[in-house]
Order: C-alpha cells, then sequence, then structure tokens
C-alpha cells in the first residue's frame, strides 16, 4: 500500500471543534423545530424537535469535517507550492 505525503488532515482539537460545533448546532435546532412539531403536548413536541435535529446536526457535523480538511489541504498545496 502506497504511503500519502500527508495522510492526516486534522487535528485532535479540529476535531473536538467540530464535535463542539455540532453539539452547539444540535442544541440549536432543538429549540428551533419545536414550532414546527405536531404535538400540542410540549414534552412530546420537545422530544420530536430533538429527534429531528439529528439529522440535520449530522448533516452539519459531516459539512463542518469537509470544510476543515478542504481548507488544510488547500493550506498545505500553498506551502509545498511556495
Amino acid at each position: 500500500m502506497e504511503t500519502m505525503i500527508y495522510q492526516k488532515l486534522l487535528g485532535k482539537g479540529q476535531i473536538a471543534l467540530g464535535v463542539v460545533l455540532s453539539l452547539g448546532f444540535y442544541a440549536f435546532m432543538c429549540k428551533t423545530l419545536v414550532p414546527y412539531t405536531f404535538s400540542p403536548d410540549p414534552v412530546i413536541a420537545q422530544l420530536q424537535a430533538c429527534f429531528a435535529a439529528v439529522p440535520v446536526a449530522t448533516t452539519f457535523w459531516f459539512s463542518v469535517n469537509m470544510f476543515m480538511i478542504v481548507l488544510a489541504d488547500q493550506r498545505k498545496q500553498k506551502q509545498e507550492n511556495q
């Protein structure tokens, strides 16, 4: 198996930043999605909003990680070309 010039693009700090941002976004979406549920009971409405926020927050986590990977790759390529 060939070894890449650099295989690890994200450090532990960047991964932790992505997790923290995603958890914050999840909490935000849990509060934001409550009016869009179909239950008149506030507890059930909050539960439905939290379940609906899971795929939204997961998509946000993937997009944040992909952004950081592309940015790190661009920075490394720019450093190598200079």
